[in-house]
């Protein structure tokens, strides 16, 4: 398909983490979750980062056939993720989008790797970061991914949204816990000031709340704090509208959120967003201490 589609039934899955079972377990789940959104008319659907996985370093399973060939039958696109160890031997985290007839659609190793320390089940090691952002077409769609703590940087989200991306998957680790409200604010400001539609979702480890929504430029368009799918339509044309008029001080308002973002910006005045700085988060050298 060449022309730009109007909708999209998007969905997140949101599963609950189990941290002891064989991580093939995930793959059958994840399986499962295909069909059934393929059963509920979904087009796009995403799931948390590293899931179906493997989750962790060191672990091998391969989950691409499996999924490729349930994004086939449920013609559904599909964009999961796992940890991988690259030939030079380091591990980055690596989203795969499947196309709705099973082909690989795109391939992104997330270019913002967490900082701080490591979480023990989340990845295990430092993760060395990717070479570029993520964004791409997918049947006349642009679609952007962030992964994780990605969403908190306004810049890539931008930087996507400037690049055409109407849709922006969002699949997060989990264990958010008190940082999760806000999480989900930042979830909606990046569908509000980019004036697109969002998708968030985590794994949900012992009795962790989930944060998963879809939202759009001017609404939460379907939450949930339990384990499953979430689904919902997304108004494409409403958010293209958004994106080509300007401000209107007329009343009542034709919108809930201002329009025109895109359009009102001065990108001569921001130069200093890509200037060198000090004390800038060194990715390759945290990469390369985990190595070591």
């Amino acid at each position: 398909m060449s022309s730009r589609p109007d909708g999209l039934r998007m969905a997140v899955a949101q599963p609950r983490a189990r941290e002891t079972e064989d991580e093939r377990v995930k793959v059958d789940d994840a399986v499962a979750t295909i069909l059934e959104a393929g059963r509920r008319g979904v087009e796009l659907l995403a799931f948390p980062e590293a899931y179906p996985g493997p989750i962790r370093a060191g672990l091998g399973h391969d989950a691409t056939p499996a999924m490729a060939a349930a994004a086939a039958e449920a013609v559904c696109a599909v964009c999961w993720s796992r940890i991988e160890r690259g030939d030079d031997g380091f591990y980055r985290t690596v989203a795969y989008v499947h196309d709705r007839d099973g082909t690989l659609a795109y391939r992104y190793e997330r270019s913002h790797p967490a900082t701080g320390d490591v979480h023990p089940v989340l990845s295990g090691v430092p993760m060395a970061p990717g070479a570029e952002l993520a964004v791409f077409d997918l049947r006349g769609l642009r679609i952007g991914i962030l992964i994780c703590s990605e969403l908190w940087i306004p810049e890539i989200a931008r930087s996507l949204a400037v690049r055409g991306a109407e849709v922006l998957l969002a699949p997060a680790g989990g264990a958010f816990h008190r940082v999760a409200p806000n999480w989900q604010l930042i979830a909606r400001a990046r569908a509000i000031e980019n004036q697109c539609h969002l998708g968030l979702t985590q794994s949900l480890f012992g009795n962790e709340r989930g944060s998963a929504l879809i939202a759009g430029p001017e609404a939460v368009l379907a939450a949930s704090e339990e384990p499953g799918l979430v689904d919902a339509d997304a108004d494409l044309e409403r958010a293209r509208w958004l994106r080509s008029v300007d401000d209107s001080m007329r009343e009542p308002k034709p919108f809930d959120s201002l329009p025109g973002l895109i359009r009102a910006r001065r990108p001569d005045l921001y130069r200093v967003l890509a200037e060198p700085r000090e004390g800038l988060y060194d990715y390759e050298a945290a990469a390369r201490s985990g190595a070591g």
